[in-house]
C-alpha cells in the first residue's frame, strides 16, 4: 500500500472557516491558554496545565511524532481572526494496521459553534486519503456527550464500553470505544 504522507513537509489544510497548520513554539502561550483550562481539560485525560514550559514539552510531543511517523496534530486556526483555538489530528498511528486514534480540543470559547465538525471532514478525508488509514478510532469519557455526537455525526459507531482503560488525573477511567471505517465513509 502507498502512504503519501510525507513527514518532512507538514500539510496545511484548509476549510471555509479555519486554516489547519502545524503547531510551533509561537503557539505555546495559545497552547497554554487551551490546556490550562479546567473545563476544557476536563474530557482530556490530564490535569490542566500550569506553565507555558508544558505547552512547549506538548508542541515538542506533536513535533516529534510528526517527525516519526507516529501521529500528526494540526492547530486549528480562526481565520478570521488568525487566532488558534484548538488541536486537532492523529496519534497512536499504527502503519502495519493502517489505523490511528484520533484527538481533537478545542477553547471553551469556541465551543458550539460547528469548527469540530469542519475540522473532522477534512482530517478524516485527509486520513483516507494521503495517511492510507483503514480505520480510525476515537476513545471518550462517557460523559463528554458533545464529543460522542460529534464522531456519530461523522459516521463513526460505538463499539463498546472499554472498562478502567486508562490512568487519567489518578483514577482508572472507562472510555467508549468508536470507529470509522473506511469502507462507511466511501458510502457517505
Amino acid at each position: 500500500m502507498i502512504d503519501n504522507h510525507d513527514h518532512t513537509i507538514f500539510p496545511k489544510l484548509e476549510t471555509d472557516r479555519l486554516i489547519l497548520k502545524e503547531i510551533i513554539f509561537q503557539d505555546a502561550a495559545s497552547i497554554f491558554h487551551i490546556f490550562s483550562n479546567e473545563e476544557t481539560m476536563k474530557y482530556y485525560g490530564q490535569f490542566p496545565m500550569k506553565s507555558i514550559e508544558e505547552a512547549e514539552n506538548l508542541i515538542k510531543m506533536f513535533d516529534d511524532n510528526f517527525k516519526n511517523d507516529k501521529g500528526i496534530r494540526w492547530g486549528i486556526v480562526l481565520k478570521e481572526e488568525n487566532r488558534l483555538i484548538g488541536t486537532c489530528g492523529y496519534h497512536n498511528w499504527n502503519k502495519r494496521h493502517s489505523r490511528a486514534e484520533l484527538g481533537y480540543e478545542l477553547s471553551i470559547d469556541s465551543w458550539g459553534k460547528g469548527y469540530i465538525k469542519e475540522t473532522l471532514r477534512v482530517i478524516i478525508k485527509y486520513a483516507y486519503e494521503v495517511m492510507n488509514l483503514n480505520r480510525i478510532e476515537a476513545v471518550v469519557y462517557p460523559e463528554n456527550a458533545a464529543s460522542i455526537k460529534s464522531l456519530i455525526n461523522q459516521g463513526f459507531k460505538k463499539e463498546g464500553v472499554l472498562e478502567e482503560y486508562a490512568f487519567f488525573r489518578n483514577i482508572y477511567q472507562d472510555l467508549i470505544m468508536f470507529s470509522l471505517l473506511k469502507k462507511d465513509w466511501l458510502k457517505r
